[in-house]
C-alpha cells in the first residue's frame, strides 16, 4: 500500500474501528503524538481511539492509518524459535509473579545491566482492576507490573510517554501479539517517511505475551464477576487463565473457577480477527502454555533476544531448560488454532458484509 493513496483517521474509523477490527494497541495514538500532533487519544470507556473534538487530521499525514496492523500486516522476517521452560531465581519476584516470573526477571536483568533505561508495562488499579500503562525505571515499580491482565491496555501509548515525558533512549516494550505487530508496522511505515521511526526505534527490547484474546472490561469485570457472581473486585488479587479455565483469587482463596467458554461472549471483537498467539514480532515471547504450573514458557526469536536471555541466565536471574517435545507441540497447536480462528472470522465477516 502506497502512502500516496492518502488515507487519514476518518478512514481508520470507517475501515477498522467501526468494523470491530481495532486491537486497541495504541499505535495510532503514539504515532500521532510522536509526530508532534497529539490529536488522537484513547477512550478506554468505549475502548477505541478518538480525535479531539473540533480537530481534523493535518494535511499530508494519515500515518495513523498506514501504521495500523489491521490495515496491513507488517512483514514477518524469519528468525529463531528456541523454546525453554523457565523459572525466576529471585524470591521477591517469585512472590508477586504469575507462572514462572520470566518476564519480570528478564526485565530486571535488562534494567540492572543498563540494557534499557525503562520498561513499558501495565499495572492494575487496586480499586477496580483497570489496567494502566506505565513507564517503570526501578525495581519497585517493575514488581507492580507482574501478573497477567485480561482486559485491554493501549500499551503502545507508553512509547510516546517514555520518550516525550521521560526522555528515554532505550526502552523495553512488553505487550500482546497485536501490540508487537503494531510496533513492527510503526517501524516499517516510519522508515524513510517520517521522524516517528527514529522515536519508535528507541524500543530496544520487545517481550511479547502469549494471548488468545482480551475481554471487554465492563462486561468481564462489572457484568460477569461483580453482577453475576457477586465478587467484590477490590478483594481480587489475581486472575489466571490456564487449561481453558478462568481462576479468580483473593490471596490463597479461589473465588471462582469457570470454563473460558463462559466468558467467550465478552471477548473484544478486535481480538477475534487476530491470527497470532505467540507474539511472533518479539525478541522473546513468554506465556504459560506448554510448561508445568509455576513455570514460564519462553520462545527466543531473535539474536538480540537470545543475547538478553542468555545474559539473564548467566547472571542468575532465571533458571531454564529446553522445553519438552510435548510442550512445543502444544504451543504449535495453539498457534495453529489461533491463526485458523482469525482467518475464519475474517472470512465470516466478509461473507456477512
Amino acid at each position: 500500500m502506497e502512502i500516496g493513496e492518502k488515507r487519514d483517521f476518518g478512514d481508520l474509523v470507517r475501515e477498522v474501528i467501526d468494523k470491530g477490527k481495532c486491537a486497541l494497541c495504541g499505535g495510532c495514538v503514539a504515532t500521532c503524538r510522536l509526530l508532534d500532533h497529539g490529536y488522537l487519544s484513547m477512550d478506554l470507556e468505549d475502548e477505541r481511539p478518538v480525535i479531539k473534538e473540533g480537530q481534523q487530521c493535518p494535511p499530508d499525514c494519515g500515518y495513523c492509518y498506514y501504521q495500523c496492523p489491521r490495515v496491513q500486516k507488517p512483514e514477518l522476517k524469519q528468525g529463531l524459535e528456541e523454546m525453554y521452560e523457565v523459572v525466576t531465581r529471585d524470591d521477591e519476584i517469585k512472590a508477586v509473579c504469575q507462572d514462572g516470573g520470566a518476564v519480570t526477571s528478564i526485565l530486571a536483568y535488562a534494567l540492572d545491566e543498563s540494557i534499557v533505561e525503562g520498561c513499558i508495562g501495565v499495572v492494575l488499579s487496586d480499586k477496580d482492576w483497570k489496567p494502566e500503562v506505565r513507564v517503570v525505571m526501578d525495581r519497585a515499580s517493575l514488581l507492580k507490573t507482574a501478573g497477567s491482565k485480561y482486559t485491554p491496555a493501549a500499551t503502545l501509548t507508553g512509547v510516546a510517554d517514555a520518550i516525550l515525558d521521560y526522555d528515554l533512549w532505550s526502552i523495553a516494550l512488553v505487550g500482546t501479539p497485536c501490540q508487537m505487530s503494531s510496533y513492527a508496522r510503526m517501524l516499517e511505515v516510519g522508515r524513510d517517511t517520517h521522524n516517528a521511526h527514529n522515536f519508535s526505534s528507541h524500543v530496544r527490547l520487545r517481550i511479547g505475551l502469549f494471548c488468545m484474546g482480551s475481554y471487554n472490561y465492563e462486561k468481564l469485570i462489572n457484568e460477569f464477576l461483580t453482577a453475576r457472581h457477586g465478587i467484590n473486585i477490590e478483594e481480587v488479587t489475581r486472575m489466571q487463565i490456564s487449561e481453558n479455565v478462568l481462576h479468580v483469587y483473593s490471596g490463597a482463596e479461589e473465588l471462582l473457577s469457570t470454563g473460558i467458554s463462559e466468558i467467550d461472549a465478552y471477548k473484544r471483537d478486535g481480538c477475534r480477527v487476530c491470527e497470532d498467539f505467540s507474539a511472533m514480532f518479539s525478541d522473546i515471547s513468554v506465556g504459560n502454555s506448554g510448561t508445568p504450573e509455576g513455570k514460564s514458557s519462553v520462545i527466543v526469536r531473535t539474536d538480540f533476544g537470545k543475547e538478553v536471555f542468555e545474559g539473564a541466565l548467566e547472571r542468575g536471574y532465571i533458571e531454564a531448560k529446553p522445553m519438552d517435545t510435548s510442550g512445543i507441540e502444544q504451543i504449535h497447536k495453539l498457534m495453529k488454532a489461533k491463526k485458523e480462528s482469525g482467518i475464519a472470522e475474517k472470512e465470516r465477516r466478509k461473507r456477512k458484509s
